[in-house]
Formats: C-alpha cells, structure tokens, sequence
C-alpha cells in the first residue's frame, strides 16, 4: 500500500507541475530561482535523511521534487523573477549556512529541523515576491503540493520524527501559501474595481 501511495504521490507531483512549467515558459508565472534552487536543495538533503531514517519509498517523493526544482531553475533564469532584493539575498545565505551546519552535524533529528529552517528561509522570497504580485503564481500546483504532501506522509514505511517532520511542514507552509495567495488576489481585484 505505501508503494502505492509513493508512486500516486509522485505522479500527482509530476501531472501538478505541468500547468507550473507551462506558466513558466509562457511568462505567466515567475519563479524566484534563489526559493527553487534552495527547494531543490532542501528536498534532496530531505530525501537523504528520509531514506537513511528508513523512510522508504515515501522518501524518493522528494528526490523526484528536487529534480523539478532545479529544472525550474533553469527555467527561471530566462523568465523568472528578476528583482532580487537584500532580504531575498539574506534568506538564501541563511539557506546555505543551514546547509552547511546540516553537512557539519550528521545527525539525523537535527539534520531534518535544518532542512526545514533551509526550506522555510527559501519560502521568505517567493512570498515577498508574491504579496506583491499574487498572479505570478500557479495557486494550482501548490493545492496540488498540498494533496501531495499528505500521500507523501502515509508513503513513509517508518512514522518518526525524522521522516514526518519535512512533508508535515510542507504541507502546512503550501496551506498557507495557497490562503495567502488566494487573500492577495481578492484584495488586489477589489482595489481594481
């Protein structure tokens, strides 16, 4: 059952993320490459300590994420944001600095609470960039993310810490992004009318 769930996981992540590339490419939506480059980062260094904590095949949910991550990156060096702030810059080198102590550490409890504090300062831009600009995102494929993050849960063949604490935080940090994302929407059409 849990092969199940990891293979409907990754299927919903690949099928979600269609109307997010194709956004892309057409302009539509701008990807922040500092948040989807550390993405990449954090979902790669999650997958490692999800399969060493005995995760299973809930834990290759994130290697497929990481993969669409870093191609996002590419794709957002020719249409994605290109205004990157001091705030932005800061949240990505404290990304990286949580990167670094993670590769110091080795432990596997601290190594997960790293990848989350990686994953949430890589939020910090693309929030920034979307309060501003609600539109320049697919809400759809973070709804989509959220249903993910919930299969990609009861994928996990061992339910410890170290391999629930990244897709509960994804989940919860999506959820909010998607309310946040549909409030910004409402106020910016009510201030056009």
């Amino acid at each position: 059952m849990k092969s199940y769930l990891a293979i409907a996981s990754i299927t919903i992540a690949i099928i979600g993320y269609i109307p997010y590339f194709k956004d892309t490419v057409t302009g539509r939506t701008k990807p922040h490459i500092f948040s989807w480059f550390t993405w990449g980062l954090s979902s790669l260094i999650a997958f490692g300590v999800q399969l060493a904590g005995n995760g299973g095949e809930g834990s290759y949910v994130n290697l497929v994420m990481a993969i669409i991550c870093f191609a996002l990156v590419f794709l957002g060096y020719k249409n994605g944001t290109k205004n990157i702030t001091k705030s932005d810059r800061i949240s990505f080198i404290l990304a990286l600095v949580a990167t670094i102590f993670w590769l110091i550490i080795k432990q596997p409890i601290l190594s997960i609470v790293f990848v989350v504090l990686i994953d949430l300062f890589s939020l910090f831009p693309t929030v920034r960039k979307s309060w501003n600009n609600p539109w320049q995102e697919t809400l759809s494929m973070y709804v989509i993310s959220c249903i993910r993050q919930i299969l990609t849960i009861f994928a996990m063949s061992s339910m410890t810490f170290v391999t629930l604490l990244y897709p509960s935080y994804s989940l919860l940090a999506g959820f909010s992004f998607c309310v946040m994302l549909i409030l910004k929407r409402r106020e910016v059409s009510d201030n056009r009318v």
